[in-house]
């Protein structure tokens, strides 16, 4: 019996659909997949600074310049000025060290401040903070611009801290870089960092800036904020315990007389 017209036009298709079913799919093309691996986020690793006050997630050709090779990148006239001269239990930068010391500073990198004393924040924290840097450009005769200054809690720990955007103009052979910093107290202590990088790039680098700060965790619990009183009486305890001490002494001495 002759299949019907519309009968036999099902069975094609499904013929073909069978067909095509055991026709294994096309390998992924080279460019597919470097696509591919260019849509993944970069690799990070733990980085720990010297001081062990602080820990983040950062490339992992990052690490902290040493002295002798922040001397021996101020040799080059191209390196950025803060790059050539460090010291680690105070200040540092963290970045791709073996790039600058053949000479490649087009990159993005941090740059720490480990001061003792952790910031008192007043109301008006935003006007100080672009004072000071205001002060500094003054100094350095390198415009400092800031915006969005505010405060929000910062890593795992949410640690309260003061963040800025920062555009420092250009100097000498330098090109204006664009940075985002982070003010934050760690167990007596003010941390800063400045996650840096040009600022035609910058599109590209906040992003990952974002990331690696969602990581920044601290190895100290940051103290209350002091009030005046609180710190009189620090002094003047310790001032009394001194002299109680003396006193002992005084009078010990005088029994053995």
């Amino acid at each position: 019996m002759p299949i019907p017209g519309a009968r036999f036009a099902a069975a094609l298709t499904c013929a073909a659909a069978a067909a095509l079913a055991q026709v294994p799919a096309p390998a992924p093309t080279e460019d597919r997949a470097v696509q591919d691996q260019a849509s993944q986020p970069p690799t990070l690793r733990r980085f720990l600074n010297r001081n062990a006050t602080f820990h983040i997630e950062l490339p992992p050709d990052w690490r902290q310049l040493a002295p002798n090779e922040a001397r021996r990148l101020g040799e080059n006239p191209a390196a950025p000025k803060e790059l050539t001269y460090v010291e680690p239990q105070r200040f540092y930068a963290v970045g791709p060290v073996d790039a600058w010391l053949r000479g490649d500073f087009g990159g993005a990198w941090l740059w720490v401040v480990e001061q003792e004393n952790e910031w008192l924040v007043e109301a008006d924290f935003a006007t100080r903070l672009a004072d000071m840097w205001q002060q500094r450009a003054t100094q350095e005769g390198r415009s400092q611009e800031l915006t969005a200054i505010q405060r929000e809690p910062v890593g795992p720990q949410a640690r309260n801290a003061i963040t800025a955007l920062r555009t420092a103009g250009a100097t000498g052979s330098e090109p204006p870089r664009r940075s985002l910093d982070v003010y934050a107290p760690s167990g007596g202590q003010q941390i800063s960092l400045a996650f840096t990088c040009p600022v035609d790039a910058w599109a590209d680098w906040e992003p990952q800036f974002r990331r690696w700060l969602a990581s920044l965790t601290f190895a100290r619990a940051a103290r209350e904020e002091q009030t005046l009183s609180d710190r009189l009486w620090g002094p003047m305890l310790t001032g009394g315990a001194v002299g109680l001490v003396l006193l002992v002494l005084y009078k010990r001495n005088q029994r053995r007389s």
